[in-house]
């Protein structure tokens, strides 16, 4: 495993190592060790997955604080386009976004430090993307932007999107708590 820096501060790009053999397929996707290198978090105190169809957008999703977390991202199978917003009203890419494909066949990864909006277009049928995060999920500290108001061409004719998400505000209209 190898993590990359992008030209975002606390944003990394996870290189995994895949060992095929006869049986199949093997990828490590957390070393507390290589984290610690980068100082980054590595206990994570929930998972989960989704599987969507092509054309889903799911997101632009964050928790505010306390309950703010940063977040592991990886395909399982299938692909997506990840698009991460920065929020952070003091960064220096602060309403800036950065978009990266991760798939089954790339094998790359995600992690997304505290105070960044996430969300991903699935481009493939049954895509299962799974999530870490350094917190557990609090509903009365989830929050969103809206997918189509920061400037990222997300590039699909017709999604589909949860009511939720097609509720959020737009980027202009939000008050970050970063």
């Amino acid at each position: 495993m190898e993590i990359l820096n992008t030209p975002f501060q606390d944003l990394y790009i996870m290189e995994y190592n895949s060992f095929l053999d006869n049986r199949g397929e093997f990828v490590k996707t957390i070393h507390k060790e290589t984290f610690l290198e980068k100082e980054l978090d590595y206990i994570f105190t929930e998972s989960f997955y989704s599987i969507s169809n092509k054309n889903v957008i799911r997101g632009m999703h964050f928790q505010v604080p306390p309950k703010d977390h940063s977040k592991l991202v990886y395909v399982v199978t299938g692909s997506i386009i990840d698009v991460v917003l920065d929020i952070r009203k003091t960064s220096e890419t602060f309403g800036r976004f950065f978009s990266i494909e991760l798939s089954a066949k790339n094998r790359k990864g995600i992690y997304i430090g505290k105070g960044f909006a996430h969300g991903f277009l699935s481009l493939e049928n049954d895509t299962t993307v799974e999530y870490h995060t350094s917190t557990s999920q609090s509903r009365e500290c989830e929050a969103g932007i809206r997918f189509d108001s920061f400037g990222y061409d997300w590039e699909v004719e017709k999604p589909i999107l949860s009511n939720r998400d097609l509720e959020f505000k737009i980027f202009s209209d939000i008050q970050s708590p970063f």
